[in-house]
């Protein structure tokens, strides 16, 4: 998060330091962090949190939603790397969640394999009341529902995250992104 906190104020890493990082870390790599984001284009990772090559194992699909092969890559990553937290972090104005009430809203599926990230979006809509929220604010809800029930499912749907979280190797934490300040809120 004091990353997170340069990056809000546009502090970021000389290019110098990325030099050194990169010949650092080309034998090896050992982050102690991982994170589930996003594929947006506004959602650049590493630089959220001021990290630079190989301070955190990321993997970025749209919705940040969990797939067997999201799943093994943090499974992979807990058991060689030893990485000790894993964020899921979904984002404000996020076009996955849009489109997944949008097509909520026509009763229309969307074409190709993008309705498995529709349907992965899903519960979080399900979990989300409308209220009286504004389509904006109702979408970001979503999103940070998503998040909440992204990070579960990584705890359910995978024995060895479990089994982390369980001996307190690992901690799982939800998280939000605004686009327009850059400010990541942890989520409970």
């Amino acid at each position: 998060m004091e990353g997170n906190a340069k990056f809000v104020a546009g502090e970021l890493p000389a290019p110098t330091a990325i030099a050194e990082r990169r010949a650092d870390t080309a034998g090896g790599q050992r982050p102690p962090a991982m994170i589930l984001s996003c594929a947006d284009s506004r959602v650049p990772t590493e630089h959220v949190f001021d990290q630079l090559i190989g301070d955190i194992f990321v993997c970025r699909i749209a919705g940040n939603i969990a797939t067997p092969g999201t799943i093994g890559s943090f499974e992979f990553a807990i058991a060689n790397f030893n990485s000790m937290l894993l964020i899921v972090m979904g984002h404000e104005k996020c076009g996955a969640v849009g489109s997944a009430i949008e097509l909520r809203k026509a009763g229309t599926t969307a074409p190709g394999s993008i309705q498995s990230i529709v349907d992965a979006i899903a519960p979080a809509l399900e979990a989300t009341p409308k209220g009286s929220l504004e389509d904006d604010a109702y979408a970001d809800e979503v999103a940070r529902m998503n998040a909440r029930l992204i990070a579960k499912k990584l705890q359910t749907d995978s024995a060895i995250v479990r089994e982390a979280v369980e001996a307190k190797r690992l901690k799982v934490v939800p998280a939000f992104y605004a686009l327009a300040s850059g400010k990541v809120t942890l989520l409970s």
